[in-house]
């Protein structure tokens, strides 16, 4: 398996400079980015990929080329925004390339994952974005081999599995996040943890729990919380915390949709974040950082996943046999005002 850095410095440059680039001729550029025959369709998705990626300006006849491709976009959950924001991002992305995208989402059950997969086959989507890939079921990904459908894992992946994935290093994220709390110097801490059946969920987990041993800090069994993803499942995990004998000093969600639902009745009772309890999410929703939640959070770069995926795809389209593909992203610490800090810079 290939692993790549995502990276993006946004330069622009020549036809006769992508020709170099990519070893083929100046002609077979021309032609690729003008409509034109004389490349095969392998190589002007390559070159007209490669355009895109380096800032250049697509004329509307090579656009036209790809206008036929359909992709299916195999959402979890979108009562978690986050998902709801990625297809947002990977139908923009999708459309930049003259494509269109059928979208489903499951509530990240898997009779409704296997349908939607399955009505997907069936009406002949020439490939497609999976949010949904379960950490230990490989049964899906067989079902698309099976079918000849090629596919790409976003966000989330089976880990047995050597298919294409793009995402970000949730482990390091995870990590990252619990460092930054324990430089507070908080000692108690309480995790919610999406759904293990979701990589992205355990293996974040993986990286806040390391981190926090590490240092000598103990995560008390009945803090250690394993919830779904969504606010509802914030809000029952917060009145949990609630019927305890104590709080913790620190709380680590999964998500921001944990947290906000978390928040919401922490407020309710009377406890101020982060003067009673700090809080702190996962994903970078835009509403959870605006001004009236602030929340300290890993942000992840959803419009870069979504055209790093949709580049992906379309490479798998037309080289179906090439090596599988892990992508990560580069994400960031936002720092809010949710875990204690009174600057949003660290």
């Amino acid at each position: 398996m290939t692993h790549t850095k995502a990276a993006d410095d946004g330069a622009r440059t020549s036809a006769a400079a992508l020709a170099r680039s990519l070893g083929v001729s100046a002609a077979s550029v021309s032609y690729a980015l003008h409509g034109k025959p004389g490349v095969s369709d392998a190589l002007r998705a390559r070159i007209l990929d490669a355009a895109r990626e380096r800032g250049m300006i697509i004329p509307q006849a090579a656009a036209a080329s790809d206008q036929s491709t359909v992709f299916g976009l195999v959402l979890a959950d979108v009562l978690n925004p986050f998902y709801s924001e990625l297809a947002v991002t990977v139908t923009d992305a999708a459309r930049s390339y003259g494509h269109e995208v059928f979208i489903s989402q499951t509530a990240d059950e898997q009779s409704s994952i296997d349908q939607a997969v399955s009505a997907m086959i069936a009406h002949n989507v020439d490939a497609m974005i999976l949010t949904v890939s379960q950490a230990d079921d490989a049964s899906l990904t067989r079902l698309l081999r099976h079918a000849h459908t090629p596919f790409v894992q976003l966000s989330r992946r089976n880990l047995g599995t050597d298919a294409d994935f793009v995402g970000i290093d949730d482990f390091r994220a995870g990590g990252d996040m619990a460092r930054h709390l324990l430089k507070h110097g908080y000692r108690r801490f309480a995790l919610i943890a999406g759904s293990p059946m979701s990589s992205a969920s355990r293996v974040r987990a993986e990286g806040y729990r390391k981190t926090l041993r590490a240092a000598g800090v103990a995560l008390p069994r009945s803090w250690n919380i394993t919830a779904g993803l969504n606010e509802a499942d914030g809000i029952r995990a917060a009145e949990y915390l609630l019927g305890q004998a104590e709080l913790p000093e620190a709380v680590i969600c999964g998500t921001d949709s944990i947290a906000l639902g978390l928040i919401s009745v922490l407020h309710a009772h009377g406890l101020k974040v982060p003067d009673d309890i700090a809080v702190v999410g996962f994903d970078g929703l835009t509403g959870a950082r605006s001004r009236l939640v602030d929340l300290t959070t890993v942000v992840q770069p959803r419009l870069e996943m979504a055209q790093r995926a949709m580049g992906l795809v379309r490479h798998r389209l037309s080289e179906p046999n090439a090596e599988a593909q892990s992508i990560y992203c580069n994400y960031k610490l936002y720092i809010g005002r949710s875990c204690g800090c009174q600057s949003r810079k660290e």
